[in-house]
């Protein structure tokens, strides 16, 4: 441990989500990607987080909901620095809290040298002492625990929102990776799109997303166990509040699709791995992290699929932000994961 031992700060700034973590603390604050602000003016802010998304689909007219992180990407430097430093003050109890602290954000291995240079003016306008960006894929596998120092591949697949990684990691660096714009999000919309042309019902995201987590599955579903479950929303033709039934199974052709799409992204970038490292993921298998892998099933179904083993942490969507927080916190993996080019500095 350095000079900043007692101020590291991970953030994984994320499409769907920002997830805080503090040395000597964990895991800390997760809360959505939102910042409320009025139209006219945006640099009048009337919430971030959760408040901020507890109006989606509610806003009136003179006020916007808007998303500054887009398919993994900074898409409004302001309002994400917002974001952050929100956030942050939230998360340590104080006003500029970010002040005396390292802090270390997550950043997508595929990101283009334009969103490249937004996340560092974000991450430099944050306020912190001291700040850098690491890659994502590397920043969830020290949040895992795993051993990314030896001579040997080590395989992360990082499902966030709007983007899904998957990475061989060895020495402390990248050897190769692979990033497709489609996430657990895709899901979401999947299953909000089918309701509307099965079901003539038009649901919004954070319904289509309750149905998800609760109903759900890669795996295939035995008839006896599906139940109907009363949906309620808007009536596609009319416009009026409107009710239908809907059950696992609909959940499941709905998302199926989106689902195939990402599996098939995995595959093609398994496939595509290194010779010399294929036997180390063969022995060792791979690692599933994000929150894209609480998908219930998932597990099974890609370790099917690939026929290898796939591990998975109790709290996946937490990695990515721990291992932001262990660069933070230990001077020693800061500098290796700099050496690599892992971790850049803002």
């Amino acid at each position: 441990m350095g000079v900043f031992s007692t101020g590291g700060v991970g953030l994984d700034l994320g499409s769907a989500n920002v997830t805080i973590c503090l040395e000597n603390e964990g895991v800390v604050l997760r809360e959505p990607s939102y910042v409320l602000t009025l139209r006219d003016d945006p640099d009048e802010v009337l919430g971030v987080g959760r408040d901020a998304r507890q109006m989606l689909g509610r806003t009136p007219k003179d006020v916007a909901l808007l998303s500054p992180v887009m398919d993994g990407a900074v898409a409004d430097v302001e309002q994400a620095t917002l974001l952050m430093k929100s956030l942050a003050e939230k998360a340590l109890g104080k006003r500029r809290a970010l002040e005396k602290n390292r802090l270390v954000v997550s950043m997508a291995t595929g990101a283009t040298r334009v969103e490249h240079a937004a996340a560092q003016s974000a991450v430099r306008a944050s306020g912190a002492k001291k700040a850098a960006l690491i890659r994502a894929s590397i920043a969830a596998a020290l949040g895992a625990g795993l051993s990314i120092e030896e001579a040997r591949g080590v395989m992360v697949v990082l499902i966030g929102g709007s983007t899904t990684e998957v990475a061989v990691l060895s020495m402390n660096g990248v050897v190769a990776a692979r990033t497709t714009r489609t996430g657990s999000l895709a899901l979401d919309e999947a299953i909000m799109r089918y309701i509307r042309r099965e079901k003539g019902l038009i649901i919004g995201q954070r319904t289509a997303e309750d149905l998800k987590i609760d109903l759900a599955t890669a795996l295939e579903i035995p008839m006896t166990e599906v139940e109907n479950v009363t949906l309620r929303g808007r009536d596609a033709r009319t416009g009026k509040p409107a009710t239908a039934e809907i059950n696992a199974l609909d959940v499941q052709r709905a998302i199926l699709p989106a689902l195939d799409n990402l599996l098939e992204s995995i595959r093609e970038a398994f496939e595509n791995t290194p010779a010399e490292l294929a036997e180390d993921l063969l022995t060792n298998g791979i690692h599933l992290s994000g929150g894209g892998a609480l998908l219930e099933g998932l597990r099974e179904r890609l370790a099917a699929m690939l026929n290898i083993p796939v591990n998975i942490s109790e709290n996946p969507q937490d990695e990515v932000a721990r291992g932001a927080c262990i660069a933070a916190s230990d001077d020693k993996i800061y500098q290796k994961l700099q050496l690599t080019g892992c971790l850049l500095e803002v």
